[in-house]
C-alpha cells in the first residue's frame, strides 16, 4: 500500500533539512508525470529519515511533474531539481519509441556533477 501524502504547509521535515551548503554524497531518485509514483518518493524518504540517513534525497524531476507534487515533496525537505527529457533521434523513432524517454532521462542525473557519489534509487 502506498503512503499517505500529507499537504500542510506547518509541515515540517523530520530528518531532511536543507543545509547551508550541500554535502558531497546524495541519495538521488527520479520523477515523471502526475501518476501515484510520487507517493512512492513519499515512501523512499520515509525509509530512508528512519535509518537516520547523513545524505540529502535529490529528486530528478521532468518537466511534467506538478508543481502541487512539487510542493509535497519540498515540504518533507527533498531537493527538487528540474531536469530536461532525453528524446530520441527524429528518425530513430522505430528503435527507441516514445515511451522509452521517461529512462532516456534517467541519465540526466550524471549531470550532478557538485555530488562526488551519488546512489541512484529507482
Amino acid at each position: 500500500m502506498a503512503p499517505e501524502l500529507v499537504q500542510s504547509a506547518a509541515l515540517k521535515p523530520a530528518g531532511f533539512t536543507k543545509p547551508a551548503s550541500l554535502p558531497s554524497r546524495a541519495y538521488v531518485t527520479f520523477l515523471a508525470g502526475n501518476g501515484d509514483y510520487v507517493k512512492g518518493v513519499v515512501g523512499l524518504a520515509k525509509g530512508l529519515r528512519k535509518v537516520k540517513t547523513a545524505y540529502p534525497l535529490i529528486v530528478a524531476v521532468l518537466p511534467n511533474v506538478p508543481e502541487e507534487h512539487r510542493r509535497i515533496l519540498e515540504s518533507q525537505g527533498y531537493i527538487i531539481r528540474e531536469t530536461e527529457p532525453v528524446y530520441p533521434p527524429e528518425k530513430q523513432t522505430q528503435f527507441a519509441m516514445a515511451y522509452y524517454v521517461i529512462n532516456y532521462s534517467k541519465l540526466r542525473i550524471w549531470e550532478f556533477v557538485e555530488y562526488s557519489k551519488m546512489i541512484y534509487l529507482d
